[in-house]
C-alpha cells in the first residue's frame, strides 16, 4: 500500500495514468483446485477493487488489472507495453526456493525491466514530497559509463515532476585510479590522494552537468578498498538520502557471476528506497546529441607532422576552450654503475634543464596567433617518462582531455612493427576520443 501511494503521488504530479496492477501465483492450482482458484480469483479481485478506489481518492487516475503467473515476469512484460515509463514496486515479495538464489520479486524485476523500477522501502519521504512539503533528497551513484547516464536523466525528469536536491556520489578503487593518473608515492587506506581527488570529483561534475546543468547540490568521492555498493550506502545514509539512483546493465545468466554487480548490491542491502535505471533508456534518449568539446590534449614530438597537428587541435575546440599542448622527453637518471663499458653519449642535468627549456618555448611557440582572439586558453607542459604513449593518456586523464589530438606516419607491416607506434598504443589505452592527423612515409 505504501509502494501504491508513491506511484499514485509521482502519476498525480505527473498527470499521469497509474496503472494498478496484482499478479496471482496460481501456477498449478488451476489444473488440480479450479473452483479454489476462481474463489481465490474474485476475492483478489474485490480487494483490487478496493485498493483502486482509495487510490483514487489521492487524486490519481487508476486503471486496475488482474494478472496470471510468476509475479515478476509478469511484471517485467508489463514494462513492455507502449506508454509505461516507471514501474514502482515494494521490496517484499520472495519466489522459492530462497531469496539468496533467485533474489526478491522486486529485485528481479528492476534487473529485467525496460523502464526504470523504483523500489519502495520508506514512502515518507515520498509523500512528504508529493504535498509539497519538503523536496526529495536523491544520491545518484555516478561514474564514467552509459550507465551512469540513464541515472542522471531519469533524475532530471525526476525534477522536472518536483523539487530535488540530488547529490553526486562515486566509489573508486585507489590503485586503479594511481595507475589511471599516474600518480606516484603511498596509497593511504582511508582517502584519496588530493590530486586524485580533485580529478574525480572535476570530472563527474562535469558530468552531471552534462545533463543536469548546474543543478546538483555537491559531487562527492569515496577511495574504497572493499565493495563499491556498501560505500555508496555509507556515503547515501551520511547524505541522509530518501533514494539511490543507479543505471543497471541488467546482466543475466551466467553474466551475473563475472563480478560483484552494484545495482544488485543497492537493491539488496540498502535501508531506503531505490530506483534501478537500465541503459537503453538514456542510449536512446541521447543519441544525436553534439558533444561539448571545451579541452583538448594535443602532442607533438617537433616533427612537421606533429606539429601540424596542433592547429588541429585548435580547429576542433569551441571558443572558451582549453588546449594543452604537451611534448614527451625520457626523465633524467645517473648512468648505471653496474653497466660495464657504458659509452653511450648522455645528457648532463644541466643540458636536460636546457631541453625541458627550450621544449616548452617550442610549445608556446606553435599557438596559433587566432588562439588569444577566439578566447582559447592554452597550457603548455614537458611531460617526463620513458613511455611516450602511456604518459599521454596519464595526463588526458589528469587534464580531463574531451579528446586526444596527435599525428602519425601511418606506417604499416614490418616498419610499424619494428619502429612502433605511439598514436596506435594511445589508441589501445585511452577510453578518450582520438582526433589523428595522418599522413604517408612517402608524405
Amino acid at each position: 500500500m505504501e509502494a501504491a501511494n508513491v506511484a499514485a503521488a509521482i502519476a498525480k504530479r505527473g498527470k499521469d495514468t497509474l496503472h494498478l496492477v496484482h499478479v496471482m501465483d496460481d501456477i498449478g492450482i488451476g489444473a488440480t483446485a479450479p473452483e479454489l482458484l476462481a474463489e481465490l480469483a474474485n476475492g483478489t479481485t474485490e480487494r483490487l477493487d478496493v485498493e483502486a478506489e482509495r487510490l483514487r481518492k489521492l487524486g490519481a487516475m487508476v486503471k486496475e488489472q488482474m494478472m496470471h503467473g510468476l509475479p515478476d515476469e509478469k511484471l517485467v512484460e508489463m514494462s513492455r507495453r507502449p506508454g509505461v515509463r516507471l514501474m514502482v514496486v515494494s521490496s517484499l515479495g520472495r519466489r522459492s526456493p530462497g531469496h539468496w538464489l533467485v533474489g526478491s520479486v522486486s529485485e528481479r524485476t528492476a534487473e529485467s525491466a525496460a523502464v526504470p523500477t523504483l523500489v519502495i522501502r520508506d514512502a515518507a519521504p515520498f509523500e512528504a514530497w508529493a504535498e509539497g512539503k519538503k523536496p526529495l533528497k536523491v544520491f545518484v551513484a555516478v561514474d564514467f559509463t552509459v550507465s551512469a547516464k540513464a541515472a542522471l536523466q531519469w533524475v532530471k525528469e525526476l525534477k522536472k515532476i518536483g523539487p530535488c536536491k540530488v547529490i553526486i556520489g562515486h566509489v573508486d578503487w585507489p590503485p586503479a585510479e594511481r595507475t589511471r593518473l599516474g600518480l606516484a608515492g603511498p596509497l593511504s587506506l582511508t582517502e584519496n590522494p588530493p590530486e586524485a581527488q580533485h580529478v574525480l570529483e572535476r570530472d563527474l561534475g562535469a558530468r552531471a552537468r552534462e545533463i543536469l546543468g548546474d543543478n546538483f547540490e555537491a559531487v562527492r568521492v569515496m577511495a574504497s578498498w572493499g565493495r563499491a555498493d556498501a560505500a555508496l550506502i555509507e556515503m547515501a545514509s551520511r547524505e541522509k538520502a530518501d533514494l539511490i539512483v543507479t543505471g543497471t546493465h541488467q546482466h543475466h545468466g551466467l553474466q551475473r557471476f563475472s563480478g560483484p554487480s552494484v545495482s544488485r548490491g543497492l537493491l539488496h542491502y540498502a535501508p531506503m528506497s531505490v530506483v534501478c535505471v537500465p541503459t537503453p533508456a538514456a542510449t536512446a534518449h541521447r543519441a544525436g546529441t553534439l558533444p561539448q568539446i571545451q579541452r583538448v590534449l594535443a602532442t607533438t614530438d617537433f616533427s612537421d607532422l606533429g606539429d601540424r597537428a596542433i592547429p588541429h587541435a585548435y580547429a576542433v575546440v569551441q571558443c572558451g576552450g582549453v588546449i594543452k599542448l604537451i611534448h614527451v622527453i625520457s626523465p633524467w637518471k645517473l648512468p648505471d654503475p653496474l653497466v660495464p663499458h657504458y659509452q653511450r653519449k648522455r645528457l648532463t642535468q644541466r643540458q636536460h634543464n636546457q631541453l625541458v627549456i627550450d621544449s616548452i618555448k617550442k610549445l608556446r611557440a606553435l599557438i596559433p596567433r587566432q588562439a588569444e582572439a577566439l578566447g582559447i586558453r592554452t597550457e603548455v607542459e614537458v611531460v617526463q617518462d620513458i613511455a611516450a604513449a602511456k604518459a599521454i593518456c596519464q595526463t588526458a586523464e589528469r587534464f580531463g582531455a574531451d579528446i586526444i589530438c596527435m599525428g602519425t606516419h601511418g606506417r604499416s607491416g614490418l616498419s610499424a612493427t619494428i619502429l612502433g607506434s605511439v598514436t596506435k598504443e594511445v589508441m589501445a589505452k585511452s577510453k578518450r576520443p582520438l582526433l589523428v592527423l595522418r599522413t604517408t612515409e612517402n608524405g
